[in-house]
C-alpha cells in the first residue's frame, strides 16, 4: 500500500528466498514468543480447518497485542483484529470475516525503526498502515465470494464471478494483505476449491507481515517455485515474492539487484509465478492505492497484463480514492490499458452506510474501524476500478 501526499512511492521488488531469510532470521532477533510462528509450522498441508473466524472463534486477547518489541532483523510488531464486515447482496444481514493481523503498532514508529535500526532515512513506512482502500476492496472481496454474481452493474456482476471462479489470486503492491487474506479467508469458507493467494510487494517486510498473518489465520503457507504440488491438498495456500514493476520485465532482466536490500529483484510475469498445476489459467488481480505517478501509468498496465495468463486473460481489481492521490493518474492508467487492448470500468464502491459496516441495512452492529478515515481525517470514500484483458484465446 503506498502512502499518499509527498513522500517516495513505494513500488512492488524480487525473490521468495529474502523472505523466508527474515523468518528464519527472527527466531535469532528475540527471545519472545511470536505467535504466528507456531501456526507457520503448523500449517500443514493436510489441514483443513475453515478460515473464517467469527469473534468467538478468535483466541480471546485484547487486541493489538505486542508480538515483537523491534531489533535488527524485524520491526516493532504488534497482533490486531480486523473484523471485515459487509452487507449480502441477497438479504441485507451482515457478513463478517475476522481476521488477525500482523503489522506494526503505527508509521511513526516504522519510520523511526527504519531509520534508526536499519539506517534508512528515506524509508517509506505506508505500508505498515490499513488503509481505506484496502478495507474497501477486502469488504467488496467478501461480499462477492458469498453472494456469487448476484446484483450490482454487469462489470461487477463479471468482477465477482472472476472473484470466485478464480483458482489464483494475486495481490499486487500488498502491504499488509488485507484484500488478499479476506480473499482466502472466504474462498476456503464456501467451498474445498484449491486454490492459491500470492502477495506481491517490494517491502519485504510488508510480505512478512502479510505471510505471518496468513499463517495465524490458520491459512498453509509455500514457497513459489517449480515443485511437486500432488501432496498438498491444503483448500487455500498463501505464498510471496518480492516485485518491481519499475523494471524490465524479467524475460529480459535476470541479476538485477535491489540497492537497498542488495537482494535480487523481478518485474514478476505470469510464468514467475509458477502457479500449481492443477490450474494455472484462472488467476484474478486485487490491489489498492497503486496509482500514483501518471509516467508510471503505462508501465503499471503493462504489468497487469504480464500477470494474467496470456492465453486466457482475465480481471484485475483495482480500489482507488474517489479524490485520487495524484491529479492525472486515473486517466493516464485508463489510457494504458486501452493502449494494451484491455477495458476499464469504474465503479463508486458502496459506503459505510450501505455496505454493512454501518449496521449492515440495521440488521448488524456498528463497525467503523481507524481505517476507514483516510490521511486527511475525512471518511474516506472509495471507486472501484474493474480491468479486463481478453487474453490471444478471448475476444478483448
Amino acid at each position: 500500500m503506498a502512502r499518499p501526499g509527498p513522500l517516495r512511492r513505494r513500488h512492488p521488488a524480487a525473490a521468495t528466498s529474502a523472505l523466508l531469510l527474515l523468518l528464519a532470521a527472527f527466531s535469532l532477533d528475540s527471545a519472545s514468543a511470536f505467535s504466528a510462528q507456531a501456526h507457520m509450522s503448523s500449517s500443514s498441508p493436510k489441514s483443513k480447518q475453515p478460515l473464517r473466524m467469527s469473534a468467538s472463534q478468535l483466541p480471546q486477547h485484547q487486541y493489538p497485542r505486542p508480538l515483537h518489541p523491534g531489533g535488527l532483523t524485524l520491526p516493532p510488531l504488534v497482533e490486531d483484529r480486523l473484523p471485515i464486515v459487509a452487507a449480502s447482496g441477497k438479504d441485507g444481514i451482515a457478513i463478517q470475516t475476522d481476521l488477525l493481523l500482523v503489522r506494526p503498532p503505527d508509521m511513526a514508529g516504522l519510520w523511526e525503526w527504519m531509520a534508526y535500526s536499519k539506517q534508512r532515512s528515506d524509508g517509506d513506512p505506508s505500508w505498515g498502515r490499513v488503509w481505506p482502500t484496502a478495507l474497501a476492496l477486502a469488504r467488496l472481496v467478501v461480499r462477492a465470494m458469498n453472494d456469487g454474481d448476484e446484483g450490482g452493474t454487469e462489470p461487477m456482476k463479471q468482477a465477482s464471478k472472476a472473484l470466485r471462479s478464480a483458482s489464483h489470486a494475486v495481490e499486487l503492491g500488498c502491504g499488509l494483505g488485507v484484500a488478499g487474506l479476506a480473499y482466502a479467508s472466504a474462498a476456503a469458507a464456501i467451498d474445498d476449491k484449491r486454490r492459491t493467494i500470492t502477495f506481491l510487494d517490494r517491502e519485504p517486510y510488508a510480505l512478512h507481515c502479510a505471510i505471518s498473518s496468513a499463517a495465524t489465520n490458520g491459512i498453509a503457507t509455500g514457497p513459489i517455485g517449480q515443485v511437486d504440488d500432488s501432496g498438498n491438498d491444503a483448500p487455500i495456500t498463501a505464498r510471496a515474492a518480492m516485485d518491481d514493476w519499475t523494471l524490465p520485465t524479467s524475460n529480459d532482466q535476470s541479476d538485477a539487484t535491489d540497492k537497498e536490500s542488495n537482494s535480487p529483484v523481478k518485474n514478476m510475469s505470469h510464468r514467475d509465478l509458477h502457479l500449481p498445476t492443477y490450474d494455472d489459467t484462472n488467476t484474478v488481480l486485487l490491489a489498492s492505492d497503486i496509482l500514483y505517478e501518471p509516467d508510471g501509468m503505462t508501465s503499471l498496465a503493462s504489468k497487469l497484463q504480464s500477470l494474467l495468463h496470456p492465453l486466457n486473460g482475465g480481471y484485475a481489481l483495482i480500489a482507488d480514492p474517489e479524490k485520487e492521490r495524484t491529479a492525472g493518474c486515473r486517466e493516464a492508467f485508463v489510457a494504458g490499458v486501452e493502449g494494451l487492448g484491455g477495458e476499464v470500468t469504474i465503479i463508486p464502491l458502496p459506503g459505510l452506510d450501505t455496505n454493512g459496516a454501518n449496521g449492515a441495512g440495521g440488521k448488524g452492529g456498528t463497525v467503523l474501524l481507524e481505517g476507514d478515515v483516510d490521511i486527511d481525517g475525512s471518511l474516506a470514500k472509495t471507486v472501484l476500478i474493474v480491468v479486463r484483458f481478453g487474453g490471444s484465446n478471448t475476444a478483448s
